[in-house]
């Protein structure tokens, strides 16, 4: 992490629900290297996404209390020598509607727990929604030589057009250094039940 920061990696993402299954995540991994490397806090920007559960399940929760008890539950495990400053729900959850869920983050942020409201796997409808009642600070999602997608959907033209940076990542498994077919995602009968794939990405 600090060889990244180094190299000039000063905007960093994490996730409640990446972790092991005894409890480690994103927030604990932090915390201990802000504890090592206090000063570095200052030099980066931190996205955390939360609003799920997590493996096996993935259930989302992006309800006013589903946000609050994810943001509570960051800032305790990220510890006070670190700042969230972008928290984002993992998914669009179906049951609330976008306007509500900006919100419900928004209070956070005015409250000073949080800096920004940020959106993760959305469609550009609903940043345009979103935008229109809240400061969008960034939008997570899967963009590069092997998906083009936000480019040709509207995504990145919203995000332009309202000033959003975008997060954008890769996952290995559509990339060639996956250790599955390097041309194509897996089949559906071979993506296990109850996985995040189930959900839909643009929502």
């Amino acid at each position: 992490m600090r060889a990244a920061l180094e190299a000039g990696c000063t905007a960093w993402n994490g996730g409640l629900f990446y972790g092991s299954v005894d409890g480690e995540n994103s927030l604990t991994l932090l915390n201990r290297y802000f504890a090592k490397y206090p000063e570095d806090a200052e030099k980066i920007v931190l996205n955390i996404k939360g609003c799920t559960t997590g493996a096996p399940s993935f259930l989302l929760d992006s309800s006013p209390e589903g946000v609050r008890k994810d943001v509570t539950l960051a800032r305790s495990l990220l510890g006070d020598k670190g700042f969230i400053h972008q928290f984002e729900p993992a998914r669009k959850d179906p049951n609330v509607e976008i306007e509500v869920i900006v919100k419900a983050i928004d209070e956070h942020v005015k409250a000073g727990e949080i800096g920004g409201v940020a959106l993760s796997e959305i469609n550009a409808a609903s940043i345009r929604r979103a935008s229109k009642v809240v400061k969008v600070s960034a939008v997570e999602i899967e963009l590069s030589l092997w998906n083009t997608d936000p480019l040709e959907n509207g995504i990145a033209q919203a995000c332009a057009e309202l000033d959003i940076p975008i997060f954008a990542y890769c996952r290995l498994l559509s990339s060639p250094f996956s250790l599955l077919s390097p041309l194509s995602p897996p089949s559906p009968p071979s993506i296990p039940d109850g996985s995040a794939s189930v959900f839909s990405v643009f929502c």
